[in-house]
Parts: structure tokens; C-alpha cells; sequence
């Protein structure tokens, strides 16, 4: 069986008393987060922060201490591992891949259950927002 590992990041920021987090619509028309192939000897993080600006726009710092992964068959003979950070924006400006990607939109946590299209990136949102809630107990109230 064939092999692929790709790494991206759920960004979140604190927006006007609430918790957003940024959505990507694929091409192909699923909402998801941004995500991507490991290219030559990069580390999961390298990955995951070039993936990031690639497909946004955006240069990301990421949460220590957050890591999640899922596993998923593309097509047949192929399984996909797909590991995910958690970061906040630092710089850049919202563009994104046009050849890649439809659209992206920052979201309530809530909006973002909705949005997503696929039952694993959801499992994704629950980690990192149950990881957002242990590290702030008082971020309860912002999600």
C-alpha cells in the first residue's frame, strides 16, 4: 500500500469575544483546514507553516504542546496520514491559493462544525478546541 503524510494547522484567533478559526473550501468543493504534503526532509511543523501561508496567506506561530493526526484511504492502494497544529495568525494578509482552493472564511467554532464537510475534520476541531479549553479554562466561554 502506498504512503502520503500531509501536515496543516487549525488557526485560531480571539475575534470581538469569540473564538474564530479559519475554513478552506478545496476546489473540489469540501471545507476542511489548510493542509499539505511534507516536501523533501521537512519536519511535520515546516510542513504545516508553509502548507499554511501557501494556501492563506497567513504566516502562523503554532501552540506548543498540540498534536493530532488522522488516517484516511484517498483512493484505493493509497493511506493517507494527515497530522494537524494548532496556531494563532502573526503576519500576512488573507489570500488564498487560488489553483488549490475556492474560498476561506473565519468562523465561530460552532460555524465551523457546520462548515466542515468531512466527519474526521471534525474529530480535529473537537481536539483542538478541548486542548484550547484544558490550557484556558476560561476560554469556555468564548467557543
Amino acid at each position: 500500500m502506498e504512503k502520503e503524510k500531509s501536515c496543516g494547522a487549525v488557526i485560531a484567533r480571539r475575534k470581538h469575544e469569540r473564538i474564530e478559526v479559519l475554513v478552506i473550501q478545496q476546489i473540489q468543493g469540501h471545507w476542511c483546514f489548510p493542509k499539505g504534503h511534507v516536501e523533501g526532509k521537512e519536519t511535520e511543523q515546516e510542513t504545516a507553516l508553509r502548507e499554511v501561508h501557501e494556501e492563506t496567506g497567513l504566516r502562523i506561530a503554532l501552540e506548543d504542546g498540540f498534536r493530532t493526526e488522522t488516517n484516511y484511504s484517498p483512493k484505493p492502494g493509497v493511506l493517507k496520514e494527515v497530522v494537524y497544529f494548532l496556531g494563532h495568525p502573526e503576519a500576512g494578509k488573507e489570500k488564498i491559493q487560488k489553483d488549490e482552493l475556492l474560498d476561506e472564511k473565519w468562523v465561530s467554532i460552532s460555524e465551523a462544525y457546520a462548515a466542515i464537510t468531512y466527519e474526521n475534520d471534525q474529530h480535529i476541531l473537537k481536539d483542538a478546541v478541548r486542548f484550547m479549553r484544558e490550557r484556558d479554562p476560561e476560554i469556555g466561554a468564548l467557543l
